[in-house]
């Protein structure tokens, strides 16, 4: 028995990693040595309903082999739509992706690592494999992903770099110090933390030196929580070097590293950040301080009153207290959230679902209550906010296309105008939207307004959403509120993942 087994993973083993597709299709062969539960997880995984997808990828999870991964691969390959009735390729893909990353037998891991080094397979593939590597984490993989570095498509070469951090590997971290000035920046700081990662006191002056001189605001970002994390004793310095810098990001990452130092020294520091000019940052560093002492001031005078009658005797509080509820002066609210940021973007929901009407604001549509919303909001902030507003459906529109612009009643007349004239239309594409608003620097805080889960994109699930907004986020730092207009437990679960991936908070209505 083991012998024919082996003879059937070794047949598949010679197959060229993009033949996947070829084989999942193929008629099975009754004769052959293949898990018998695998015929019914290709009929699964090609079902119309997304439940009996997911059942799909569970049995190949329990399969666990590389018949069981070559099933998987050839899903995640998918772009093209399978027909009417079905849903778009994403959503079969990422239940792909959650069974994958299940795997852990070896041999079926290999077959992974074989697909990212096959450059006839899509570089997407291939980037999916990277980082899929890159969570299992086992040596081995380090040659395969030192190649990749050398790819032509700069996603797989940042994935590579990334999963690397993970991986000890004398081949991989070799290639990836090569890649410490790349011109990307996103590259640059994924090998320069990878490096530090692998090799703490060998990286430690790259990432020192990174942080005070790299020109990309972003990368000097992400790079402060790594060598936080990496190097404690280091890490109030870095922070306050950080809370310096012209731009609000790194001064936002110090914040938050300075959250969970429990010193003194980090409380002076949060007690100066209440007074950045940047009221994101200034609120972040409010919430820190509740965090960190269970006090639940709001101003920033009697933060200082108290610190500063309380500092010599200052004890912090066993465990972590629980936050204080939001208050202070909350001067507006987008679907009961409150706007505490001057840099903000809208992102509206412009599908078709949005025509259905919205039960508990009187029967209007989800489209007028969103019109509604945001009028209010253009009425009591008019001279104090910076805003850009984006529709979506399955293309996204900028009001501004040139980035956000301040409010006044000019620029609320037209953004509210853009919203009307935007027509609702087909199915939405989040990922797509949330990417385009993180290309914007200027941007500190998202109010995301949808009427459910995304239909499609690159990618719908919450779980690879999230995956993949907390990487991008290690350079940008927004906070993304979520509004589900849903009365569906399913999609609102979506949106709520979102939020909590970046520290937002999340509503809904039906």
């Amino acid at each position: 028995m083991i012998a024919a087994l082996f003879l059937s993973w070794a047949s598949l083993w010679s197959l060229p990693p993009s033949s996947a597709t070829v084989v999942a299709n193929a008629p099975v062969d009754n004769t052959s040595q293949e898990d018998p539960r695998l015929a019914e997880a290709r009929t699964l995984l090609f079902d119309k309903e997304e439940k009996a997808a997911r059942r799909g990828g569970q049995i190949c999870v329990q399969v666990n082999n590389v018949d069981a991964v070559v099933l998987l691969l050839s899903v995640l390959e998918e772009t093209a739509g399978r027909g009417q009735g079905f849903l778009s390729p994403p959503h079969y893909r990422d239940v792909a992706w959650e069974a994958l990353i299940a795997i852990t037998d070896p041999y079926a891991r290999e077959r992974v690592r074989l697909e990212l080094d096959d450059k006839r397979a899509a570089p997407r593939l291939r980037q999916w494999c990277a980082e899929a590597l890159g969570i299992w984490g086992a040596p081995e993989y380090g040659g395969s992903l030192a190649k990749a570095l050398k790819d032509k498509d700069l996603d797989l070469r940042r994935a590579a770099a990334r999963s690397l951090g993970n991986i000890k590997s004398e081949a991989g971290l070799k290639a990836v110090g090569k890649k410490t000035k790349d011109k990307d920046p996103i590259l640059r700081a994924n090998a320069l933390e990878s490096v530090a990662r692998q090799n703490p006191e060998g990286g430690r002056a790259a990432i020192i030196k990174a942080l005070a001189k790299d020109k990309d605001a972003g990368v000097r970002c992400a790079l402060l929580a790594a060598a936080c994390e990496l190097y404690p004793d280091s890490a109030e310095e870095l922070c306050a070097e950080a809370r310096e810098h012209d731009d609000w990001r790194p001064r936002m990452q110090a914040v938050d590293s300075l959250g969970s130092i429990r010193t003194k020294t980090s409380v002076d520091q949060l007690i100066e950040a209440l007074a950045d000019g940047r009221p994101a940052v200034a609120e972040r560093a409010i919430t820190t301080l509740q965090d960190l002492t269970g006090q639940k001031h709001r101003r920033p005078d009697a933060w200082r009153a108290w610190w500063r009658d309380n500092r010599a005797t200052f004890v912090f509080p066993e465990g972590r207290p629980a936050t204080a509820a939001s208050g202070g002066d909350t001067v507006a609210t987008y679907n009961g959230i409150r706007l505490v940021s001057d840099h903000v973007a809208f992102l509206i929901d412009k599908s078709a679902a949005m025509g259905e009407t919205l039960a508990s604001r009187g029967g209007i549509t989800k489209e007028e209550a969103a019109q509604a919303e945001l009028a209010q909001v253009f009425e009591k902030l008019s001279g104090r906010l910076v805003f850009n507003l984006f529709t979506y459906e399955l293309a996204v529109r900028a009001f501004s296309d040139k980035g956000p612009v301040k409010l006044a009643k000019r620029t609320a007349k037209q953004a509210l105008e853009f919203l009307d004239k935007a027509p609702l239309q087909g199915r939405k594409d989040i990922w797509q939207v949330l990417e385009m608003v993180m290309a914007d620097e200027d941007i500190d805080t998202v109010y995301l307004l949808s009427s459910g889960e995304p239909d499609v994109g690159l990618y719908v699930h919450w779980n690879r959403i999230t995956m993949h907004l907390k990487d991008h986020n290690r350079f940008h730092k927004l906070v993304i509120h979520t509004i589900a207009y849903s009365d569906n437990k399913w999609y609102r679960d979506q949106l709520e993942k979102i939020a909590e991936a970046t520290g937002g908070e999340f509503t809904w209505f039906d």
